[in-house]
């Protein structure tokens, strides 16, 4: 999962950046600032269990990775076309965007007005689109007038997503999933998933915190393809490089349960409509993301392509069921452990084992 985190300039993105990194900086060696990229591993207790359980040679939990952009508002390049392309490029890629929405009084941009900041990146990013959209609706009129009939659909589309953004509403808000398909394919900011998220001053109260939250969410109501969360970015930054003990009474203090990063990606996960299913065994314990809704055969796929290829069946046992009965073989019989064919769907915390045939996988 690649999110990327955006913002005004001065909303604080790169702190939020290292809170939710664990304390990676976005410099180079010498100093200066660049896109900055985390990987961020994906705590789950469920790993653990199966972990200890099996004692495996390695175990991979889910990776996310968080890249830090700039390009945006007052940094945002307008005229150098090399610089707008090298930021489509590491945006085009991006599973969702983490909005940074400043929440804290700065004395270089003066007291925290959340609601205009937020309000002000949604409608650059609407404005870019909308210049992509009308170059793209142009050269394929001409080109529907030379006789390229093929590209009626995409005319439909485009002029469907054109009066979306005259409306001032973002393309994630196009209902149709073939739509949004093939709206992927060009470079548009407001068809990616989104989470805002408030980046909130320690001197914040949180009843203020849960008003600002509640009038964004207004604002961006019945929009599908969104979450809001908040976080302290500079006590969860000053708190990456704590030991695990140190950070955990310093959570203790401030009456957190958590830190934001954990409570961050299940909302990113959520957001993205994910669920997490596991392979398990000596050789490896690996924990894989897949989209909800997802069937047997498309799980082989994530694993090997081989698998969907040549795929007979999945044997399926549910975490609960597998932790609660002790040991597979106690789990085989109280009955607990299923054959699945290509079409089931598969359930978070499910521990899968492919049967393929090789023959299949042959061309």
């Amino acid at each position: 999962m690649e999110l990327g985190i955006i913002g005004l300039p001065g909303s604080g993105k790169t702190t939020v950046f290292r809170a939710l990194t664990g304390g990676v900086d976005a410099h180079d060696e010498k100093g200066h600032r660049g896109i900055g990229l985390g990987v961020v591993k994906v705590s789950d207790p469920r790993l653990d269990f199966l972990t200890k359980f099996h004692k495996p040679r390695k175990t991979t939990p889910v990776m996310v990775q968080y890249s830090d952009i700039h390009g945006f508002g007052e940094d945002r390049p307008r005229d150098n076309t090399t610089a707008l392309e090298k930021l489509m490029a590491i945006v085009r890629p991006l599973d969702a965007f983490v909005h940074c929405v400043r929440f804290f009084d700065s004395p270089f941009r003066g007291p925290a007005e959340p609601i205009r900041d937020f309000t002000t990146l949604e409608e650059e990013m609407i404005l870019s689109d909308m210049g992509v959209v009308e170059r793209r609706l142009e050269r394929v009129n001409r080109d529907i007038q030379r006789g390229k009939k093929e590209l009626s659909r995409e005319r439909d589309i485009l002029t469907k997503a054109l009066d979306l953004l005259d409306q001032g509403l973002p393309l994630r808000c196009l209902r149709d999933d073939g739509d949004l398909e093939i709206l992927k394919g060009f470079s548009f900011l407001s068809v990616k998933p989104e989470l805002i998220l408030l980046n909130v001053g320690e001197n914040r109260k949180k009843g203020s915190t849960d008003e600002v939250m509640e009038q964004i969410r207004s604002r961006v109501h019945g929009q599908p393809h969104v979450a809001i969360d908040w976080l302290y970015a500079d006590i969860e930054a000053e708190m990456a490089a704590m030991t695990p003990e140190d950070a955990k009474e310093f959570l203790e203090d401030l009456a957190l349960d958590e830190d934001a990063k954990d409570r961050i990606i299940r909302t990113s996960f959520r957001l993205l409509n994910l669920i997490v299913f596991f392979t398990a065994g000596e050789p490896e314990v690996k924990a894989w993301p897949l989209l909800q809704g997802a069937t047997a055969v498309q799980a082989a796929g994530t694993v090997h392509s081989d698998m969907a290829k040549g795929f007979a069946k999945a044997e399926v046992i549910s975490y609960e069921d597998f932790r609660t009965s002790g040991s597979m073989a106690a789990a085989q019989k109280a009955g607990k452990v299923r054959l699945e064919g290509r079409n089931y769907t598969v359930k978070d915390g499910d521990i899968m084992f492919f049967l393929f045939n090789t023959q299949n996988t042959k061309r």
